[in-house]
């Protein structure tokens, strides 16, 4: 047998025995327990017990004909899918299992995100995490140079549906077109100061949770998460102390 899929299979969570009856029915197609046992000289027991488990992890299918059973493998398209949709899964939860790791660790991190839809990342970690309400300082025309209106409209309309409010800290002069849902207060659970006139700022920081996401220009189309109690901590002083200082309009 293949030395390098029998390798893959065992790193994937497979004995040897079971990867190689796995290889075994791929290669018949279709089989009965019988032919599988005779195929690898096995006792009949030894493979009904591997066909079983192979089966609850999604190795093979069980059919029925008549009184016969049948043991169907996944094919090798099924099995890449398999794997993919394992992938993607995983990829999704990624921040998850980041969150409960620095929790465990007390020990900061540093995701970084590229390209078109790394402000993206920042948004949904927002809301992922955030329980009551998030703080930040921007410059709003930023938002929509890094995010497209569509996106960052339905992303305020998911956030108040969830109950998240939010102060900002704005740049004067840097306003979002007059519309509602980027400047009304109360309908949209939100609460705006403007930064001092001399202020500026060439990036977006946002504080939530034990968390800060700093999105950067389009031009450098780059965003990045750092998990750290300590850093949040500052930076929240640092925004509460401005926010006293500064205006409503």
């Amino acid at each position: 047998m293949d030395k390098k899929l029998i390798a893959w299979l065992i790193e994937n969570g497979l004995d040897k025995q079971r990867a190689e009856l796995y290889l075994t029915a791929l290669s018949l197609g279709e089989a009965t327990a019988k032919e599988l046992a005779d195929e690898m000289k096995l006792g009949r027991t030894a493979v009904y017990d591997n066909l079983r488990i192979l089966a609850e992890k999604g190795y093979i299918r069980i059919l029925y004909r008549g009184k016969r059973k049948i043991y169907l493998p996944l094919s090798p398209k099924e099995l890449y899918k398999k794997f993919e949709n394992q992938r993607k899964q995983l990829q999704d939860l990624l921040p998850n299992f980041l969150a409960h790791y620095a929790e465990e660790s007390r020990q900061p991190f540093v995701q970084i995100f590229e390209g078109p839809y790394a402000a993206r990342e920042v948004y949904e970690d927002i809301l992922r995490f955030t329980k009551k309400e998030y703080i930040y300082f921007s410059p709003p025309q930023l938002t929509l140079e890094n995010v497209d209106k569509t996106f960052i409209a339905n992303w305020i309309k998911r956030r108040v549906k969830k109950g998240i409010r939010v102060r900002s800290l704005r740049v004067r002069g840097k306003d979002v077109p007059d519309e509602p849902i980027f400047n009304e207060e109360a309908a949209y659970l939100r609460s705006i100061k403007y930064l001092p006139l001399y202020a500026d700022l060439k990036a977006s920081i946002y504080i939530y949770e034990n968390k800060v996401g700093v999105i950067s220009t389009k031009r450098e189309s780059v965003s990045f998460i750092v998990q750290s109690t300590d850093l949040t901590y500052s930076l929240k002083k640092l925004f509460e102390f401005i926010w006293e200082i500064s205006a409503k309009s």
